[in-house]
């Protein structure tokens, strides 16, 4: 069931420290709640060799989708796109339309002419598809490779996440048809993640089926207080509507009896 996403982060000034990375929280949360998996995130550096690396080892465990963020625009380090050509072992072309693209959205903001580095971000690998790029200037580019797509986005987030909303979302969630997901946060006062620990071990070790994915995490709010407080994180998605609404209506009850039972409050 998993048909695994995996997301690359691609910038110097995120392992730098000088931007934090938001793009793949923002991304993964948008995936898990259309029932996809998110099964590894990287984060490289504006590295030629490490972008192919990291593209050619994503591509050995047959993803479904990879998804890159930053390395599109204009500047001598923006390099995404040409490393994942070289990864893919294909010609590096000028598109028509990503330069309709590109004088469009320049024309937008009072330029007619494009120079050298701007019309940089006009060449692709070839039989890429161009998606336009309304809030920004640099088109992304969706690439497929045998089972895998390739989406390569913009790294600032309000380009990214139009884009994302706009054309990627969709194409995701076509993949992932079928599949139905439930999840809850119970949230709770007055019980510690040890006490609760054994119960959630037990619980998940019996609902956790090849053709049900399970999932529960306790992430603990105050633990230097002494009245403690818990959020329990549960969710579950697998192809039966029906026995996936039963089972986490089931595993909910359970949860909430056990955390009486421990003289918890549920909040």
């Amino acid at each position: 069931m998993s048909k695994d996403i995996e997301i690359i982060c691609i910038g110097n000034e995120i392992l730098n420290g000088t931007t934090i990375e938001k793009n793949s929280a923002w991304i993964t949360a948008r995936i898990r709640r259309i029932g996809g998996n998110v099964s590894r995130i990287t984060i490289v550096r504006d590295d030629p060799k490490e972008i192919e690396f990291t593209i050619n080892e994503a591509l050995s465990r047959n993803p479904k989708w990879i998804i890159t963020s930053g390395g599109l625009g204009p500047t001598y380090d923006d390099i995404t796109i040409e490393s994942i050509g070289r990864a893919l072992k294909r010609k590096f072309i000028h598109d028509p339309i990503a330069l309709a693209i590109l004088k469009k959205n320049y024309f937008k903001r009072g330029i007619k002419k494009l120079n050298k580095y701007q019309l940089k971000m006009s060449f692709v690998p070839e039989n890429s598809q161009i998606i336009d790029n309304l809030i920004g200037t640099a088109p992304s580019v969706l690439i497929r490779h045998k089972e895998t797509k390739i989406i390569c986005l913009p790294g600032v987030p309000i380009e990214l996440r139009h884009i994302f909303k706009t054309h990627i979302s969709k194409l995701i969630r076509d993949d992932y048809k079928g599949i139905f997901f439930k999840e809850q946060f119970v949230r709770t006062l007055k019980i510690r993640e040890s006490q609760i620990a054994k119960f959630l071990e037990i619980i998940t070790k019996k609902y956790n089926e090849k053709e049900y994915d399970f999932y529960i995490k306790t992430h603990a709010k105050n633990p230097t207080s002494r009245i403690p407080k818990i959020n329990i994180y549960v969710s579950i998605k697998g192809y039966d509507e029906k026995i996936v609404n039963i089972k986490f209506e089931n595993i909910i009850n359970k949860i909430k009896n056990e955390i009486y039972r421990l003289e918890g409050v549920i909040l």
